[in-house]
């Protein structure tokens, strides 16, 4: 186990995009008990660092701990996650689902949509069992915008997932401190910090509806720079009045 990420912070980009994430939002309060869904991959890493050291440095009195799912349900070996939490001082454990045996049996048209719903259920029934009120799940500026798009493609409406959400059944609040992070800023500060990764080898991720938006959106982007903000804006700024409907008023025709 490196353990340069004990030496370094983070970097003052990806500081200033997620403590503004979680003002804008109003995601950590005093006393929460946060539960992080730690997957492995880069963007729940970076996110557990991160409220690590915000929880050193901010006024905030707050708990951090960690689960993993692990979808293979086969004894995966998480020895180097344990290690990478035990390092921060967080409370690490690991709740074993046959997952991928699911998604295969079930033969979804969106794998990836049920393997999500599943994972957040089961980390929502954690955080309520650990008498954690808030789950922090790593999605990132990236994922908002294939969830918008994804919407806007195959269901006819243009929504993404909140930043900050109340859940009905649990009362448990759902954050997404990463939201304003790109996911290239993510891997530079992974590979900065040395934070360890383990991969449970999914064999939807590369056929997925969400590969294929991906794919679209790096293409529109590199012909404008504007468009992954200019979703974005539009996720924060929906208006009723731009909704099709019987009779709008407008100023104009």
């Amino acid at each position: 186990m490196r353990d340069e990420f004990k030496k370094l912070g983070l970097s003052k980009k990806i500081v200033k995009k997620i403590g503004t994430a979680i003002f804008d939002f109003s995601m950590i309060r005093e006393g929460d008990k946060i539960l992080v869904g730690l997957s492995g991959g880069k963007d729940s890493n970076l996110l557990l660092y991160s409220l690590c050291r915000l929880r050193r440095r901010s006024p905030l009195r707050f708990d951090v701990s960690a689960l993993t799912i692990d979808p293979a349900d086969e004894q995966s070996d998480l020895g180097r996650l344990a290690e990478y939490a035990e390092s921060l001082g967080v409370s690490f454990s690991v709740e074993r689902y046959p997952i991928f045996r699911i998604l295969e049996a079930s033969q979804s048209k969106s794998p990836c949509s049920l393997c999500a719903n599943i994972r957040r259920g089961m980390l929502a029934s954690a955080a309520g069992a650990r008498k954690c009120n808030v789950l922090a799940l790593g999605h990132h500026m990236d994922d908002a915008i294939e969830t918008a798009m994804m919407n806007l493609l195959y269901a006819g409406r243009f929504r993404s997932f909140h930043p900050h959400i109340k859940m009905s059944r649990s009362g448990v609040r759902v954050i997404r401190p990463l939201i304003y992070v790109p996911e290239r800023e993510i891997i530079e500060e992974n590979e900065l910090l040395g934070l360890p990764r383990v991969d449970f080898n999914c064999k939807y991720a590369a056929t997925s509806q969400r590969a294929r938006v991906k794919d679209l959106i790096r293409d529109l982007s590199g012909k404008s720079r504007d468009i992954p903000g200019n979703i974005i804006h539009a996720l924060k700024n929906c208006r009723e009045s731009d909704a099709w409907s019987e009779e709008v008023e407008h100023g104009f025709e």
